[in-house]
C-alpha cells in the first residue's frame, strides 16, 4: 500500500527555509559582485612590482590613459648630509581600476589633469595634485563621483570612503596608495 499523504505544513515550511536562505544568500552575493566596488586587494610586494613598472611604458590598451598636461613629473631630489644625490619617490601615488584591474599608475608630485577615456562617451577627468587627486568631471549621469571630494595624503585616512573615489556607472575606482603608510587607529570604519 502506498502512503498518499502529503507532507504537512511544518514539514513544507522546514523544507523551504533552508531553500529561502541559499536563493537571498545567492542573490546578495551576485548584487555584491555587480553593485559594489570590489578592492584591488593588492598585497605590499604587488603594490612595490607595479611601483617600480612606472618606469617602463606600459603596452596599450582599449581604452586610453591621456594626460592632458607633460607627462613627464620633475625628479625630485635630496641632498643627504653625507653630499650624495638621491632621487626621492613621490610621497603617494594614484591608482586608476578599471573593471577590477590596474589600469594605470600616476605619481603625486604635479598638478595635473588626466583624462579617462573609454569611448563611447564614458569618459572620466581626474585632477592631480602636488598631495591628491579629485574627479573633475564625469560623463556618468548621477555625478556622485565629482561629490565625493579630494583625497589627499593628510585626508585620506579620516574620509567615509577612505582613499577612494568611485565612479559605480563607469566601474572606475581611483585609489590614493601610500607606501609604507601605517593604519590611523583613529580612522572611521568604512
Amino acid at each position: 500500500m502506498q502512503n498518499n499523504q502529503k507532507p504537512s505544513k511544518k514539514t513544507r515550511l522546514n523544507l523551504l527555509i533552508p531553500v529561502a536562505l541559499v536563493v537571498i544568500a545567492v542573490g546578495l552575493l551576485i548584487a555584491s559582485r555587480l553593485f559594489l566596488p570590489q578592492s584591488s586587494n593588492l598585497t605590499q610586494n604587488e603594490i612595490e612590482e607595479q611601483i617600480a613598472s612606472l618606469s617602463t611604458p606600459a603596452p596599450s590598451a582599449e581604452p586610453t590613459l591621456i594626460p592632458e598636461e607633460s607627462e613627464a613629473v620633475p625628479a625630485v631630489t635630496e641632498t643627504p648630509s653625507n653630499g650624495d644625490s638621491t632621487e626621492a619617490l613621490p610621497a603617494g601615488y594614484l591608482f586608476i581600476i578599471l573593471n577590477d584591474r590596474i589600469w594605470g599608475i600616476e605619481p603625486l608630485g604635479e598638478e595635473r589633469d588626466v583624462t579617462v577615456d573609454q569611448g563611447n562617451g564614458v569618459v572620466n577627468v581626474i585632477h592631480l595634485l602636488p598631495d591628491g587627486f579629485y574627479m573633475v568631471s564625469s560623463t556618468c549621469d548621477n555625478q556622485l563621483c565629482v561629490g565625493e571630494g579630494t583625497v589627499t595624503l593628510n585626508n585620506w585616512q579620516q574620509r567615509i570612503l577612505g582613499p577612494c573615489v568611485y565612479c559605480l556607472p563607469h566601474q572606475l575606482t581611483l585609489e590614493l596608495v601610500v607606501p609604507n603608510a601605517q593604519p590611523d587607529p583613529n580612522a572611521p570604519d568604512a
